[in-house]
């Protein structure tokens, strides 16, 4: 579970993977349910402020797979999402309920007793939605890493792209990192659409247990 807010937008998200016949850190099948509500606001020329909401929701099917310092974990299944404006703005594509299917893939590379690299990448074909995010931590001891990340997401309606650093702590059952840097978003142009600001500070938190 986790949450994320940098200018005119905030979300919560939460997710449950499941290991029904091994272990959750050993290979096998993975059967992952995932849930996430946001709230932003942009502005359309005029100058008038549209707020809107997002509810997503992922059932998922996947393998875990470890081959040396390398995991993977592979996931395909079901998206679902329903976006609301209000007021309305006729230029948006995205609006309503939908429903569209999506691939996701996880990986983990253990460089050394001290540095690691993750990689993840999605994409769902409810409204051409992606996702990637790129990290390089290194351990300051064997619990506590610190490092750099980079990430892009977006959809048929606006694009994000982020750079900052992050705090990771982890212990047998769980993880917590903490992170925060600079993020650019932009809505896909028409000839009344305004940018959201060029460049604001973001900040995300994630928790994660391990029962």
């Amino acid at each position: 579970m986790g949450a994320q807010a940098f200018d005119r937008v905030w979300s919560l998200y939460t997710g449950l993977t499941a290991a029904p016949f091994s272990g959750i850190r050993q290979d096998g099948l993975r059967v992952r349910v995932t849930g996430a509500y946001s709230a932003y606001k942009y502005t359309t020329q005029p100058g008038m402020d549209t707020l809107g909401s997002a509810s997503l929701a992922d059932l998922l099917i996947g393998y875990h797979k470890q081959v040396g310092p390398l995991t993977f974990k592979a996931f395909g299944g079901l998206m679902v999402a329903d976006h609301q404006l209000a007021p309305d703005d006729p230029a948006a594509t995205i609006r309503g309920p939908g429903a569209g299917a999506k691939l996701a893939l996880e990986t983990w590379w253990t460089v050394s007793e001290r540095a690691w690299a993750a990689l993840d990448l999605s994409w769902g074909s409810l409204h051409d939605s992606y996702g990637a995010r790129t990290r390089l931590g290194w351990r300051l001891v064997p619990a506590l890493s610190v490092g750099l990340e980079a990430e892009a997401a977006g959809n048929d309606d606006c694009n994000i792209a982020r750079a900052g650093g992050f705090l990771r702590y982890e212990w047998a059952s769980g993880e917590l990192s903490l992170a925060g840097g600079l993020s650019s978003d932009k809505l896909l142009d028409d000839a009344r659409r305004t940018n959201l600001d060029a460049s604001v500070p973001y900040a995300t938190m994630t928790w994660l247990t391990r029962f």
